[in-house]
């Protein structure tokens, strides 16, 4: 009896194990199926529908999007009809900004001498008359020398031109009154002509040694106050700024001997710069002289700067098959920096009126451009496009649409996703 009981509890425990999984499974069979039946069955309705080709629906229109008016404008969806207009291509090419030659003054000591002080440096700015650099000037000092030497011979020789002046009208009353030989006063007038001339001479090496002493940068000031110059400070001078600029090279040692072959120093004008732009062979016919460009770098995205061409070169780099043009651009700013790359936009004459559309309504799908057409006020049509040249806010159309259709222009990435969306839905 005991043994009969023992095999029941068996088979019960037996069927338990397999009874239990197979109605959980049943159960959660059950659950989920209600929970996906239900949400496909309960899809609230959309206010944007699509159609696509291949549409089942018999009143379906290929590649349509319908929008609702309210809904358009609560996106900001607006239209703009596609119209001939005249559109300017722009040419677009590298460059590097560079100094203007005829801008750059290189300092250069006026004589052999000794360096003794700099006053600016690398980089600073300077403006036109500013002290540069101040040294012993050894041929000054020479100079000055033989200057005072010609001024003292200049004073002796007026001196002794006054001299023979006075003999000379005392000899010509001695002669009226009979007191004195012709050949007497002849001799004495002979003197008074050469102590003229002497005089002349004697003034003109004067100043020929003074105009040497102004090419070292002495002012007639300075020679006025020569006598009272005392010690070895008399020979120094002092190279100053030709107009405002930047130093742009530096190469002053203080102590270094000097001569007039050395370049101390180089001040560049940095309110107008060149841009050397690489043009390519092909697009030569459209870069002539005198033509306004655009020039953006990119340390200042967004920031425009205003130049024109000049000169374009007459060889072509055998490499690159490119030409530089030459464009002078302001830089009043102090922006553009030497050794920048940048960006050169040249603008083509305009062309005569194409079909376009604002840039705005062209969109990428698949890799195609296309824009999307209202055809009623709820539904656009999208529409595979080739595009032309894009100028000013406007894209050339150059096959897929009629003048005067309207395109979406603002809001079309609105339109097209909702095409996508809903063309997605179809396929699932």
């Amino acid at each position: 009896m005991e043994t009969n009981h023992t095999n029941q509890n068996r088979f019960f425990a037996g069927a338990a194990r397999f009874l239990i999984p197979l109605a959980l499974g049943v159960i959660l069979g059950a659950f989920l199926y209600s929970r996906f039946a239900g949400t496909r069955t309960q899809r609230p309705p959309s206010t944007i529908a699509a159609h696509s080709e291949g549409s089942t629906d018999p009143v379906a229109t290929p590649n349509v999007v319908q929008i609702s008016a309210e809904s358009q404008r609560d996106v900001g969806i607006a239209v703009e009809a596609a119209a001939n207009r005249s559109l300017q291509e722009i040419l677009s090419a590298t460059g590097v900004v560079s100094e203007d030659p005829g801008r750059v003054a290189h300092i250069r000591p006026l004589a052999r001498g000794l360096i003794e002080k700099a006053f600016a440096g690398l980089g600073d700015r300077v403006s036109a008359g500013d002290p540069l650099v101040e040294y012993d000037n050894i041929e000054l000092g020479v100079a000055i020398g033989e200057f005072l030497s010609a001024k003292a011979a200049q004073q002796q020789s007026l001196t002794d031109l006054e001299v023979k002046k006075n003999i000379l009208d005392r000899s010509r009353e001695m002669l009226r009154a009979g007191a004195l030989a012709r050949t007497t006063y002849d001799l004495r007038e002979a003197e008074y002509k050469d102590a003229e001339a002497k005089t002349v001479a004697a003034r003109a090496t004067a100043e020929r040694i003074e105009e040497q002493i102004h090419r070292y940068g002495w002012t007639d000031q300075d020679l006025a106050n020569l006598p009272a110059k005392q010690g070895h400070s008399i020979t120094h001078s002092i190279l100053k700024a030709p107009f405002s600029g930047v130093i742009t090279s530096f190469h002053v040692v203080e102590g270094e001997v000097v001569e007039p072959s050395t370049d101390l120093l180089a001040i560049t004008d940095m309110s107008s710069l060149w841009v050397l732009a690489d043009v390519y062979e092909k697009d030569l016919a459209n870069v002539q002289p005198g033509k306004v460009v655009q020039v953006r770098v990119a340390s200042y995205p967004g920031r425009v700067f205003q130049g024109r061409i000049n000169y374009v070169a007459d060889t072509i780099d055998p490499k690159t098959r490119t030409a530089k043009a030459r464009c002078l651009v302001q830089n009043s700013s102090g922006l553009l920096k030497l050794e920048m790359f940048a960006t050169v936009e040249i603008r083509m004459d305009p062309t005569s009126p194409v079909l376009a559309v604002p840039d705005s309504s062209i969109q990428q799908i698949e890799g195609r451009s296309v824009v999307f057409v209202r055809t009623s006020e709820t539904k656009f049509q999208k529409r595979e496009v080739q595009t032309g040249i894009a100028s000013g806010g406007y894209t050339e159309i150059r096959s897929g649409l009629r003048a005067g259709e309207p395109v979406a222009a603002s809001g079309s990435f609105v339109v097209k996703t909702a095409f996508l969306k809903n063309l997605i839905g179809e396929k699932e």
